[in-house]
Formats: structure tokens, C-alpha cells, sequence
């Protein structure tokens, strides 16, 4: 064998280097289609090829698992055959390819790519899979590209697995539409705020929110919420550190008051909490404002109420305190008065103890007067009420009333036209406005006016909500007002309570106003008080209408003492100083007197009588029987017997809450010797 020259062996080795390098570009090659192959298969989406018959010519192992196919069967096979899609209701067929059939987008979608050579990217299909040997349905995002493969052309298809992504997009939504709807249908104005520059800044409100306010939407979100809130409020959300402590630990059941838009003020329950970001920086807040105007509006009314509830015990305490001290009392005052007639009825009126016993008659009936006063206020007071018109019954007291208030201040008389009637006893209404004016007198430094009016008021349940102790009905309004000093708040709580006065020692008793309180209330009527320090008073009398006949009260004609024509008269009274000073005041005045100190010693008179007992005078309440039932018994004796009771203050024996049955005939102690005169007379001769 020849040697080899040194060109061939270049030629060799040259040769043997090429081969090597090729072998080792090749293990490279392998190594990096291995590579490239494990991560084409092991990518978690599905990466496949398709040619322009939308065949498939190659996917990973990511399209195998999930659509449960040997990657062989389904090569060469249409992607509608080999996965198909999630038909929708319009195509329940599922031919592959039906008019909304998503497999349907996806060829046309590649098929787009074919000729255009432009991706599209993120169309969604709905798939059936059957991943791990359970059919399901899935979401894919799908996205194509074009591709030289081979110098052939095809579509790069990938398809990510987007269902859970689009379940929590879902849940997310449910969430978010749960919360809107708790949010704009919860019972309290709900609102979130984010924190700008130290101040709440509303960002998102509830309906109830906008529509408690009055706002709309737009007017409310990007505003400060102190904007919303009264001056108070304000004050102690800035100055009182709410809003840092809302900001930072919350706040809990803490008042405040928002302003509507048309100015009402909106009281509320103030629960508020701060909301962190993802890294814990503070946000804002989220408060919830609980309307309590109306529970706050009942509360004020009910402490109202109790201490109207606390007034009206206070004052039927002292009623009844006055009706108890009355009965003796007044029998007392009685006995002073009919002595006192007695003896000026004996002794010449020009001679000094003439002088000192009318001194004495009269101290005496100024305390009648405010026993009768105290009555008054107790409702207790015997009452004749009849109708009448009150415009002509305060006409008819003008002249009187000037003359008790003197010159220096006007009256003003300002009557309502076409009054209804009312039914109550006119002495009241001379009392009610005597004691008003003289109080309005009092209030008044010097020069002023007075002014009363009277007008028909009808009552509705929006006045009632206002004033809440009075009814709804039809009123005749009587008014007294006057330009006088006023009163301050805490007065008026206590200006109808018996013997608060604010005037000097001597010179008020305290028990005008109170007498007015106890007339209206006996009446069934209301009384309203409007004053101010330097703006005057103004007292309003409501007393409810009456639908009867109008009765003018006649003008009283001065008369002289009446005498009798020697009747004969049975006096019964349990008190035997009353007995004996009545006795004889009445044979003083002419009458023939059986006195009896009980019912009992009454009857046995009235049984041995032989002659006639024209007239029956009696107490109410007396031992063994009243004065009803005594009457009851005489009369079945002496049927044609007309009876008078006295008694120094009502009982429910002869009237109800005051006012006297009807034809019960009464004399209020004490009485005067005249008083005793001119009623007697009356009954006698009463047909």
C-alpha cells in the first residue's frame, strides 16, 4: 500500500471534522427539538397547528389531556371533529359548524389568518372537555398567528384555559351586585368616603341617602361630608376629634345632625368604620346614618307628656288638698258673714262698730273669694252653664273691665264674625277675663294695650301634632293679649300652679291664673300661653263649640233685699253654728224655720208637720244620708216640696265635674244674708 499523500489526509481529516461537527449539530439540534418539544407539550395551554382546511397537524400533550384524544387519531382531523365546542340554545343540533356555533368563529377565524396574515386575538369559546375522563365545559381564550412551517403556511393556535379566571370574574360580579344591592336597599343612608387633604370626601351614597337629603346623585358624590352636617355637627366632627377617631379605630352610636336640602334638620345614629388598602394604608371610611328624627320626636313627646302627666298630678293634688279644706272653711267664713249681717242689720250704720263690722264682713268675703278662687281651679265650683254668645257676654263685661284696669291702658275689643255658640256658665267667662286683665295690667309698665279677640277655630291632626294636648274639633277662640314685660321660659312652666306669683308680697295671691286653668279644663277646653321678655303675652282660650239655640244673657237689674211672706222653711245642716246663724237670718227675712241638725231629726219634723213645708234647705253631705237622698225621701211626703242645697263645694251628689244637674237649684258657701234672700225668692216662686 502506497502512502497516502499529505492532501488526502488533509482531505480525511477535513472530512472526519465535518462529520463530527455535523453529529454534534445535530445532538444539539436533537437536544433543542427535545427541548423545545418538552415545553411545547408541557405549556399550559393548548398549542396546536391547523392548515388551511382547518386540519390538524400537530398539538402538545395540553390539547391532548384536555380533550381526551390520542394526538395520532386526531391528526389530519378537523378541530370541530376532534374538540367541539359548547353549543348555544339557538343550535341545539351541534353540528360543528352551525350558525352560532363557536368552533364556527374559530374557522372562520383561521381561515381569516390564512388570507389576511393578521392575528386575533382573545375570542372566547366555550368548549366541552374531557379532561381526566369527565366531561366538562370550559372557557378558552383563543388567539391565532401565522406561520411557515415547512415553506407551508399555517395557523399557530393557542388556547388558554380561562374558566376559573371567568368564575371569579363571575363571583366577583355576583359579589359586587350582592353589595349594590344591600347597599342601595338598606334601611339607613349608607355612604363611603375617601380621605383627601384631612376632609371625608363622599364618594359613593345609597339611594335612601340622596333621597332623605333631598339631593341627587351628582350633588352629593365629590363633596365634603361635612357640607351636609349642621353647625354642631360640624363642630364636633372637627373640634371634638370625630373624624380622626372615625378614621382610625371607628365611631359607634354617636349623634349627629345632617341638613336636608329643603332645611330640615335630620337627627341620626352615626356608625362609621375605616377601610384599609391591600398594603394598610387608610382610605376613607364607610358610614351608615341611622334616621332616629322620629324616635328622637317621640322621646321629646314623651318626656313632654310626663312632665305634663307630673304637672297635672302636682296640680289635682292640690285640688283635691282645696276641696277638702273648703266644705270647713267655707262653713266658717259663712258663720263670720251671717253674724256680721246680723249686727249691722241692728245697729245704726252711722255709729263706729257699724264700720268695723262691715270691715270685718268684708275681710271675710275677699277670703270667700279665694276659696271660690282655689274651687275654681279644683273643679270644683258649682257651674250653671247655659248658651250663649261669648261676643255679646265679653261686650257686656267691656265697661266693668276698663274701669278694672284703668285709664292709662287701651282695650282693644276685636270680635270674630258669625260666632258659634257655647255652653258654659257666664259668671266663668267674667272671672276668666277679670283675672286676664288684671294679670295683663300687672305686666304692663305705665301706657299699653290690651286686646281680646274671639274668633271659631276648627282643630285638625296637623294642629294636634303640634299641640299634643289638644283634640280635634270645632273651638270658639277667646284671646288676651298684651304689650307688656313678658316672661321668661321658666315662669311660664309654673304660672298656672295656686299661689305662684311673681309679683310683690300683698299684692297678688297667686291663684288668678290658676282659676282660668281650672275653668277651661272644666269646660273641656285648652289654654295656650305665647310669650317673650319685652314682646308681651298672649293667653288663647279654645272651648268647644255648642250646637244649641243662642240665648242672650239678660243685664242683672240692681233689686232690694226680697222679704218673705211667712213660708215655712226646713233647714238641715249638720254644723250647728251654720244651723243657727242660717235660722236666723232667714226669720230676719221673714220665713217660719224648722231647723234640724240631721237628716234623720229632718224626717221626723217633716212626719209630725201638720201644715205645709213650702222649701227644703239642705247640706249636701251630711252624716246618716246626703242631701239627694234626704230630698228623695221628703218628696214622697210632700211631693210639691222645692228644694235648695248649699254646700262650700260641690259633690258628685248633685253635679258632674262641677256642673250642676239639670234643675238642681244651689247656694254656694258662704253666703251673705242677701245672697240667701234673692236665691230663696227665686226657688219660691220658681214655677
Amino acid at each position: 500500500m502506497k502512502d497516502k499523500s499529505p492532501n488526502a489526509l488533509r482531505a480525511i481529516k477535513a472530512l472526519r471534522r465535518q462529520i463530527a461537527a455535523r453529529k454534534q449539530a445535530q445532538q444539539m439540534l436533537k437536544e433543542r427539538d427535545e427541548e423545545l418539544q418538552a415545553l411545547f407539550n408541557k405549556a399550559p395551554v393548548c398549542i396546536f397547528l391547523l392548515d388551511g382546511e382547518v386540519r390538524l397537524q400537530k398539538g402538545n400533550s395540553t390539547l391532548t389531556r384536555f380533550f381526551g384524544h390520542n394526538q395520532e387519531k386526531m391528526l389530519g382531523h378537523r378541530c370541530g371533529s376532534a374538540f367541539r365546542c359548547v353549543h348555544s340554545l339557538d343550535d341545539p343540533a351541534g353540528c360543528g359548524y352551525g350558525p352560532h356555533c363557536k368552533s364556527c368563529i374559530i374557522r372562520k377565524t383561521v381561515l381569516d389568518t390564512f388570507h389576511t396574515g393578521e392575528s386575533h386575538l382573545e375570542i372566547e369559546a366555550d368548549m366541552t372537555t374531557h379532561y381526566n375522563g369527565r366531561s366538562e365545559r370550559r372557557v378558552f381564550l383563543i388567539s391565532t398567528t401565522l406561520v411557515a412551517v415547512m415553506d407551508r403556511k399555517q395557523v399557530l393556535v393557542c388556547m388558554e384555559n380561562t374558566t376559573e379566571r371567568k368564575q371569579a370574574e363571575e363571583a366577583l360580579r355576583h359579589a359586587e351586585k350582592r353589595f349594590r344591592t344591600m347597599f342601595e336597599e338598606a334601611p339607613f343612608m349608607y355612604i363611603i368616603t375617601r380621605n383627601l387633604n384631612g376632609a371625608a370626601i363622599i364618594v359613593d351614597c345609597n339611594e335612601l341617602f340622596q333621597a332623605t337629603l333631598g339631593h341627587t346623585r351628582a350633588e352629593v358624590l365629590d363633596q365634603p361630608l361635612d357640607k351636609f352636617y349642621t353647625e354642631e355637627s360640624r363642630h364636633r366632627l372637627y373640634n371634638g376629634g370625630g373624624y380622626q377617631k372615625a378614621m382610625t379605630i371607628g365611631l359607634m352610636d354617636e349623634e349627629r345632625e345632617l341638613i336636608a336640602r329643603d332645611g330640615r334638620i335630620i337627627k341620626t345614629l352615626l356608625r362609621a368604620l375605616p377601610e384599609y388598602d391591600a398594603h394598610g394604608a387608610l382610605l376613607g371610611t364607610r358610614a351608615m346614618f341611622i334616621d332616629i328624627t322620629q324616635h328622637k320626636k317621640a322621646a321629646e313627646e314623651k318626656q313632654k307628656l310626663e312632665a305634663q302627666l307630673h304637672q297635672a298630678q302636682k296640680l289635682e293634688s292640690i285640688g283635691r288638698l282645696a276641696g277638702g279644706v273648703a266644705h270647713d272653711f267655707n262653713n266658717m267664713l259663712g258663720v263670720i258673714i251671717g253674724h256680721a249681717d246680723l249686727a249691722l242689720e241692728e245697729l245704726d250704720p252711722t255709729r263706729p262698730p257699724a264700720a268695723n263690722l262691715r270691715g270685718i264682713h268684708q275681710a271675710a268675703k275677699r277670703s270667700a273669694d279665694l276659696t271660690r278662687q282655689l274651687l275654681a281651679f279644683a273643679r270644683q265650683q258649682a257651674v250653671a252653664p247655659r248658651i250663649l254668645d261669648l261676643n255679646d257676654t265679653v261686650a257686656g263685661m267691656l265697661k266693668m273691665l276698663q274701669r278694672l284696669i284703668g285709664e292709662d291702658i287701651d282695650v282693644a275689643w276685636l270680635p270674630g264674625a258669625g260666632l258659634w255658640p257655647l255652653k258654659l256658665d257666664p259668671s266663668q267667662i267674667d272671672q276668666m277675663l277679670a283675672n286676664l286683665c288684671v294679670n295683663a295690667r300687672d305686666a304692663i309698665a305705665g301706657v299699653g294695650k290690651i286686646t281680646i279677640e274671639t274668633e271659631n277655630v276648627v282643630i285638625d291632626e296637623a294642629r294636634r301634632a303640634v299641640q299634643t294636648d289638644f283634640l280635634p274639633g270645632e273651638y270658639v277662640l277667646l284671646a288676651v293679649s298684651d304689650d307688656g314685660c313678658g316672661m321668661e321660659r321658666d315662669i311660664l312652666e309654673h304660672i298656672f300652679e295656686p299661689f305662684f306669683t311673681t309679683k310683690e308680697l300683698g299684692k297678688g295671691t297667686g291663684l288668678g291664673l290658676a282659676t282660668v286653668y281650672g275653668i277651661v279644663k272644666q269646660n273641656e277646653g285648652f289654654i295656650n300661653v305665647y310669650s317673650e321678655p319685652g314682646s308681651g303675652t298672649t293667653f288663647k282660650i279654645y272651648l268647644p263649640r255648642y250646637g244649641g239655640e243662642v240665648v242672650k244673657a239678660a243685664a242683672a237689674a240692681p233689686l232690694e233685699i226680697p222679704k218673705g211672706c211667712g213660708e215655712t222653711v226646713l233647714l238641715v245642716e249638720d254644723e250647728s253654728e251654720i244651723l243657727n246663724v242660717s235660722r236666723a237670718m232667714l226669720e230676719r227675712l221673714g220665713y217660719h224655720v224648722l231647723a234640724a241638725g240631721t237628716p234623720g231629726k229632718a224626717l221626723n219634723l217633716a212626719k209630725n208637720r201638720s201644715g205645709a213645708i213650702h222649701l227644703l234647705i239642705t247640706d249636701v253631705v251630711m252624716p246618716e244620708m246626703n242631701g239627694r237622698q234626704l230630698e228623695k225621701l221628703l218628696k214622697e211626703l210632700m211631693p210639691d216640696l222645692k228644694c235648695l242645697f248649699s254646700s262650700g263645694y260641690t259633690a258628685d251628689v248633685i253635679a258632674h265635674r262641677g256642673v250642676l244637674d239639670e234643675g238642681v237649684q244651689f247656694l254656694q258657701k258662704p253666703f251673705s244674708m242677701k245672697d240667701l234672700a234673692f236665691k230663696v225668692r227665686e226657688v219660691l216662686e220658681q214655677e
